[in-house]
């Protein structure tokens, strides 16, 4: 089963409201997976972010963001800048970048993810755990 089923069952389930945690989290673990597969077969390559440069950028080791989709930021204001983020641009109806998924910033990728906010102009208002992520 690809992504794409997977996700369309999740929806699916979502939208008849017939959703429990453990099959939502079921359904997270096999898209997990299947990431770690893309990597692992090199379906779609992670080398931007697993430069040494870059790698101490992302949050965590195990979710990288793929070479086809990732943001880049063009918006540079200092030489410390990068055109790399932690970030990939997710297809919607509205086209191949409607929206971009990203780790919350560490301290030393502040500044990147609010050159990423401006640049392409995001607005979020993302609530995990009890608590918004970003707004």
């Amino acid at each position: 089963m690809d992504q794409r089923e997977i996700l369309r069952q999740n929806l699916e389930r979502a939208q008849s409201r017939k959703v429990n945690k453990e099959e939502f989290a079921e359904e997270f673990l096999k898209l997990k997976r299947q990431s770690t597969r893309y990597r692992s077969d090199n379906t779609y390559p992670t080398a931007t972010s697993e430069k040494p440069e870059n790698a101490k950028k992302n949050r965590y080791k195990d979710i990288l963001p793929f070479d086809h989709s990732r943001v880049e930021l063009s918006l540079i204001t200092s030489d410390t800048d990068s055109h790399y983020i932690n970030a990939n641009f997710i297809k919607g109806v509205y086209g191949p970048r409607a929206y971009i998924a990203t780790q919350g910033p560490l301290p030393s990728t502040v500044v990147d993810f609010w050159r990423m906010i401006w640049e392409y102009e995001v607005l979020c208002w993302l609530w995990e755990n009890g608590s918004y992520l970003c707004h």
